[in-house]
């Protein structure tokens, strides 16, 4: 099986003797329930739609308890569209994180706004509330929080701030599948939320795929409507839309991986739980932090050294693969560099310092033990 690369999965994160991540495992445990799957697609030719589609929508909602669930083509396309269902107008202002993937602010210019980029917590990485009281301007409609690596951000004093000055926050939860917040999934706190499923997502299809949910029913039918053309009956269009449709092939893919979810989170926590125990009292390493009442899936286990790049290296000579997530802020992307300069020191700081170790549900404990070892080796443990 070819799959595509990109920042997420690189040759040799998947070729290292124990790779930062690899899909070649998952295709050997549950490889042949989906080949059966697509098989019955193949003979419905329901390859846009369909009854893997709707079976995904239905049960995805179910278990985030959302009150809906629209499928469509990426993760970028569900921020877009989300973020046109919630009318962006040309000029809006939207407050984003700088330390994240770039189709979190990349979304908002697509949609005709203008990102404002806010710095991130140390401890967590995710964005600050208080650098997005600093930027909240008379142009400001809304904030996008991202779940970073799998760890909610503070979902209640945003809400909080939103509210006090009349905005919308969008959940960009693209990291987090089965994440919660206080025992509440994340994906159903607002009115809108978006979801990834490339592949190296906790659920991951093999290709593109993406969907929006939320807590606004209206706000979902009005994203169908942008995502299918603006249609309303055959041959009948309310508005421009555009076209961003899962296929049925990739609905297939994560109708088998949503049941094994809770337990492959499960691995990830116990994987998270022995590189806590084994690197937290190193004095070069810094973890980071997972608050009380957060439930992070570590979508990538992150930790900061000053000496990152080295640890990469010592690392990459005994077969271990890793990743850097993310090696340059967004505010300093030449993408944005008409934008507003931003201060975003931490987001900086973090760029320089973050190196993801190997983290996916079928790494074995001797692997998951080798590497924390590695880790040591190098700081002299």
């Amino acid at each position: 099986m070819i799959l595509p690369t990109s920042d997420t999965i690189s040759p040799a994160m998947q070729t290292s003797q124990i790779p930062a991540f690899t899909l070649s495992r998952l295709v050997d445990r549950l490889g042949g329930e989906i080949r059966e799957r697509w098989a019955a697609v193949l003979a419905d030719q329901a390859f846009v739609g369909g009854r893997e589609v709707e079976a995904f929508e239905r049960d995805f909602a179910g278990y985030l308890g959302a009150a809906g669930c629209v499928a469509v083509a990426n993760g970028t396309d569900a921020l877009t569209l989300a973020l046109k269902a919630l009318d962006l107008r040309p000029g809006d202002e939207v407050i984003v994180p700088s330390f994240t993937f770039i189709g979190t602010a990349g979304s908002v210019v697509w949609a005709g706004g203008r990102p404002v980029f806010a710095d991130v917590e140390p401890e967590t990485l995710n964005i600050d509330p208080a650098s997005v009281a600093e930027r909240i301007g008379s142009k400001t409609v809304g904030v996008i929080g991202v779940h970073l690596f799998g760890r909610p951000f503070e979902i209640e004093v945003l809400e909080a701030l939103c509210e006090e000055h009349g905005l919308w926050l969008l959940e960009d939860a693209a990291q987090a599948h089965g994440a919660a917040w206080k025992g509440r999934r994340v994906g159903t706190f607002e009115r809108l939320a978006t979801w990834s499923f490339y592949p190296s997502k906790n659920l991951g299809a093999f290709g593109d795929a993406g969907a929006v949910t939320g807590t606004d029913a209206a706000l979902l039918a009005r994203v169908r409507q942008i995502a299918n053309h603006g249609r309303t009956a055959h041959y009948e269009h309310a508005e421009v839309g555009t076209n961003s449709r899962m296929d049925g092939l990739q609905a297939a893919v994560l109708n088998v991986r949503l049941p094994h979810l809770e337990a492959e989170n499960a691995r990830r926590g116990e994987i998270a739980c022995t590189y806590h125990g084994m690197l937290g009292e190193l004095d070069e390493v810094r973890l980071l932090e997972d608050r009380d009442g957060v439930r992070s899936v570590y979508h990538q286990y992150a930790i900061r050294t000053s000496r990152r790049d080295e640890l990469q290296s010592f690392l990459q000579e005994k077969g271990i693969g890793t990743g850097i997530h993310y090696p340059m802020p967004l505010h300093r992307q030449p993408a944005f560099a008409d934008y507003d300069p931003a201060n975003c020191p931490e987001s900086q700081a973090a760029s320089q310092q973050i190196l993801s170790l190997p983290m996916f549900p079928e790494l074995t404990n001797d692997e998951v033990q080798g590497v924390g070892e590695a880790v040591r080796e190098f700081f002299g443990r």
